[in-house]
């Protein structure tokens, strides 16, 4: 087991303020209910002073001998807390370090592919995990769906996890022999430190549009957080490392120029027009999306995949270029081939049919105004009778993005159904007088209606022969949020239960 000892020689900016260098240390965590005695506890600084008393108040009650804390925190700390260890930046920055440390530093036995971007992490994590698989590997993948490496599958509580649990995860996913991982990196677990200490295989950056603007001070910091990635990638030793970014989409152009502002000087490879690689988007159905993949060779490949949709072209050529930079030995022929295997991803682009093959439902993620715009888009490319799109937004997160993806609802849909998505402790009836601001259509072509379910229900019974239902927002979440309890919700499950009450 370390010692504090072993900490204060490998990171020369811990300083112990009191306390046995010999005391033994077994982990590092910042949630105090987790803490075991032998535990650090970090207390973050980003907490309130009420808060901070409150956590560490958790932890004496838990029997924690040991505190890290920013040195402006010190007068928190109670006289007879015997070990206390100070640092004079944020903690947070250093948790993963020291969880890295303490878990021996799995990452460094591992290649982690890291995909970071407003839209499209979960699809291109999978897609690219999908490939590993296809190709005999051991992969490991960590995101929004969940966490799955051999033969487990684990829910997962964020994006990122923190970090003492990423490193749990990394640990284990070693231990069962995993080689690749791959990552969702999001702005939040970023900025907060969660990756900190992570060594990086593959960098991916997919598009920057507004969101999050509740956590992100604006654009520029939104940006700052996502590039944290590609700073890892420079920092990290593992061999043969690489940033992969699509230059034209957006918030592209932005990342190269921080990139290069910040002399990066890792390999960048870039997918879009005229670059390493680029694509053209050829014709997309509600069965086939088909496109034209152009390789580092600028030889041409007429692609067809069952991943429908204009942004899965680019996730898909993103996820390819991955491939091609991680195996250059193996012909394009051969993923050619894979792509006609790939599973859909749930909750994206996900089509959901009663009896009458001629009505359909879509179910997919897309909660903010770029990956609205997105999918809309793609349908409205589609031959269709009817398109109705079903929308909500989230309660206690970013309050601009609300008229814009009403705005953007109205302008690709004949007809918007506005309901609730995640409530939290807002009133959703408010946050839908928010949202119904930015809708530009005559009354008869909108409806309100607060309970998810009735409204599912009212979109499922206006369907005619050959319309489409987007159902947007929730994807693959299978609960609301209501005040700060989780109650269970299926967006898929009301869809079916709807066709077959009409049926």
């Amino acid at each position: 087991m370390n010692k504090i000892n072993d900490l204060l020689i490998e990171f020369n900016n811990l300083n112990l303020l009191k306390g046995d260098k010999n005391f033994e240390i077994s982990y590092i965590q910042s949630d105090s209910r987790k803490l075991k005695t032998s535990d650090i506890f970090c207390l973050y600084s980003y907490f309130t002073v009420e808060e901070k008393r409150k956590f560490i108040q958790n932890s004496i009650e838990n029997n924690c001998k040991i505190i890290l804390v920013n040195k402006n925190d010190i007068n928190l700390i109670p006289d007879d807390f015997p070990n206390v260890l100070e640092i004079d930046f944020q903690p947070e920055l250093i948790h993963g370090k020291i969880a890295s440390f303490l878990k021996e530093s799995p990452s460094k036995s591992l290649k982690i592919i890291a995909v970071t971007g407003t839209n499209g992490k979960t699809s291109l994590t999978n897609i690219i995990y999908q490939f590993l698989e296809f190709y005999g590997l051991k992969v490991g993948l960590i995101g929004t769906i969940n966490i799955k490496f051999g033969n487990k599958t684990l829910s997962s509580d964020y994006t990122t996890p923190d970090p003492s649990g990423l490193n749990e995860i990394l640990f284990s996913m070693k231990e069962e022999g995993i080689e690749y991982v791959c990552m969702e990196a999001s702005s939040h677990g970023l900025k907060l430190g969660r990756m900190e200490g992570i060594q990086i295989y593959q960098a991916i950056f997919t598009n920057l549009t507004p969101d999050h603007l509740d956590f992100h001070t604006d654009m520029k910091d939104y940006l700052q957080s996502k590039f944290r990635l590609f700073s890892l990638l420079e920092e990290s030793k593992i061999p043969g490392k690489v940033g992969i970014l699509s230059k034209d989409s957006e918030g592209g152009k932005d990342m190269i120029n921080l990139i290069h502002q910040n002399s990066i000087s890792s390999t960048i490879v870039k997918f879009g027009e005229n670059d390493d690689y680029s694509g053209k988007l050829k014709s997309l159905s509600l069965s086939e999306t088909s496109f034209e993949f152009i390789d580092k060779n600028k030889e041409k490949h007429l692609l067809n995949t069952n991943l429908l949709g204009d942004f899965n072209f680019i996730n898909l050529s993103l996820a390819l270029v991955s491939i091609l930079e991680i195996f250059p030995h193996i012909k394009m022929d051969y993923w050619k081939q894979k792509i006609s295997n790939l599973s859909p991803i749930p909750g994206r682009f996900e089509i959901v049919n009663g009896k009458d093959k001629d009505k359909i439902a879509i179910v997919d993620y897309a909660h903010t105004p770029d990956a609205l715009e997105n999918i809309l888009k793609s349908i409205s490319e589609i031959p269709r009778n009817k398109l109705i799109t079903l929308f909500g937004c989230g309660g206690d997160r970013d309050r601009k993005k609300r008229p814009l993806m009403a705005e953007i609802a109205s302008r690709y849909s004949d007809f918007v159904i506005v309901t609730s998505d995640n409530p939290r402790t807002e009133d959703p009836d408010k946050i839908i007088d928010e949202i119904t601001i930015g809708i530009t259509k005559d009354e008869k072509n909108w409806i309100r209606i607060v309970d998810r379910k009735e409204a599912i229900k009212k979109g499922i019974d206006m369907l005619p022969k050959g319309g489409i239902l987007l159902v947007a927002g929730k994807g693959h979440e299978d609960y609301q949020i209501l005040g700060t309890k989780k109650i269970y919700f299926s967006d898929q499950a009301e869809i079916k239960s709807a066709f077959q009450e009409i049926n």
